[in-house]
């Protein structure tokens, strides 16, 4: 079972599991620009940050630093930010036994599960904003939606 902890990203020590490192090592990853991370608030980075828990194993030589045992783009490019040294993360510390199903689960059953779920991350997104802004809330331009999707405000739509 894995225990759960809060640590200071200014602390945080981080490096891919090996047996990660391996079967990642040709993923696609679209490249960040900082207007992206430019247009994120103050308080939806806290906000953000607050949503990841990172799994990871204890280095077996190194004290303090970590293993990561899942790929986390989101969270290495909110690390990027300016302001993420102010802020913590969780981590879910796997003991070593359980690293291998760790790593298979996250790296294959839980993209494939989410695959399925998402089948038009755009289109819902566009359909939220319209139904946000008929209930008079107030939401981020589709520009800014954009931006961070790395897409042209036309693509955000239903």
């Amino acid at each position: 079972m894995a225990n759960r902890k809060t640590i200071a990203l200014r602390t945080l020590q981080l490096t891919y599991h090996p047996m990660l490192a391996q079967i990642i090592t040709e993923d696609s990853v679209q490249l960040i620009n900082q207007a992206q991370l430019g247009c994120i608030t103050d308080k939806e980075l806290a906000v953000l940050f607050a949503q990841i828990a990172l799994p990871v194993t204890p280095h077996p030589t190194i004290t303090d630093q970590y293993w990561l045992l899942a790929p986390c783009p989101a969270f290495f490019f909110l690390q990027q930010h300016s302001l993420s040294t102010t802020l913590k993360v969780q981590i879910q510390i796997y003991p070593v036994d359980e690293v291998e199903s760790v790593i298979h689960t996250l790296s294959f059953i839980e993209p494939s599960l989410y695959h399925g779920l998402q089948a038009k991350p755009l289109h819902n997104l566009s359909k939220r904003h319209q139904l946000a802004k008929q209930h008079h809330q107030s939401v981020p331009s589709k520009q800014k939606l954009a931006l961070l999707a790395n897409t042209s405000p036309s693509a955000v739509r239903h």
